[in-house]
């Protein structure tokens, strides 16, 4: 007999307002040909991002005045077989508008990335 936790169907998941797909240099490539090269790309889309370590899906998103967004993350890490949650503040850079900062919830920077082509 199986059981099934949750269902796909029944979950509400929230999208970025965020058009396309943004990434690195290795983040844009590894969208493009879902390879990557080395361990370091970033790969942002609407409804969550992707590095070498971890994968998110949106859960929650909200917006501030400000156009930032907070994006709460339902995760799985690489090498680990459990799920966890993170908190991403997704923001365009102030001197840069082409590119989005990506800050980790203790304010870091945890990734920066460009509209791919």
């Amino acid at each position: 007999m199986t059981f099934l936790l949750f269902s796909p169907t029944l979950a509400s998941a929230e999208q970025l307002a965020l058009d396309g797909v943004w990434g690195n240099e290795t983040g844009c490539k590894y969208a493009r040909e879902g390879m990557g090269e080395d361990d370091s790309f970033i790969t942002l889309k609407a409804d969550g991002l992707e590095s070498y370590g971890t994968g998110c899906e949106w859960v929650k998103v909200f917006a501030g005045k400000s156009g930032a967004q907070v994006a709460i993350g339902l995760c799985g890490y690489e090498g680990e077989s459990g799920l966890g949650s993170e908190t991403f503040v997704i923001a365009r850079d102030m001197g840069d508008p082409a590119q989005i900062n990506i800050y980790a919830n203790s304010g870091e920077v945890w990734g920066e990335v460009r509209k791919c082509r």
